[in-house]
């Protein structure tokens, strides 16, 4: 990668952290997602199982490992394995007990995620969003892929929740 590739991947990802700081995802990316559901779980008890993120491996299959640099809050790093894609990521935004936002960088892919919580008596509704981008963005991912982890992170935060 040639130094003008570096400032411009460097500055994307200026970009991507910011708008994740924001509690948000690029709506302009090459592929972006949204999905909601409804648990059966107080806001508290949803907040806790999302933000052991080192226990996300027991409740998520997709997940296979992941590892914690320091105290979870905003500007933690840390490195898990999904699926065959290694990636290392940071927390950007931190608003207990309603959101979690973290940019990430794996297969020169940048992506965002976001949770949201929002109480609703004793449920939760919970959405995760996402997006990913870059020049390998259709090689590395595609919609349908997305799409069915994106679901495989709200059912089974459902199922551990609820059980």
């Amino acid at each position: 990668m040639n130094n003008l590739a570096i400032t411009a991947y460097r500055i994307d990802m200026k970009k991507i952290n910011a708008l994740a700081q924001k509690g948000q995802i690029n709506e302009n990316a090459s592929i972006r997602d949204s999905h909601s559901t409804v648990i059966n779980a107080d806001i508290e008890k949803v907040w806790s199982i999302l933000i052991d993120m080192e226990a996300w491996p027991t409740w998520n299959s997709g997940v296979k490992k992941v590892t914690v640099e320091s105290e979870v809050a905003e500007g933690t790093v840390f490195r898990w394995i999904q699926g065959r894609t290694k990636g290392v990521s940071q927390i950007q935004s931190l608003k207990k007990p309603n959101t979690l936002a973290w940019t990430s960088k794996a297969k020169m892919v940048k992506r965002i995620y976001v949770w949201s919580l929002e109480a609703d008596d004793n449920q939760t509704i919970a959405t995760i969003s996402a997006s990913f981008e870059g020049a390998f963005v259709v090689l590395a991912e595609n919609h349908q892929k997305v799409y069915d982890e994106l679901l495989t992170w709200l059912e089974s935060l459902k199922e551990k929740a609820e059980g």
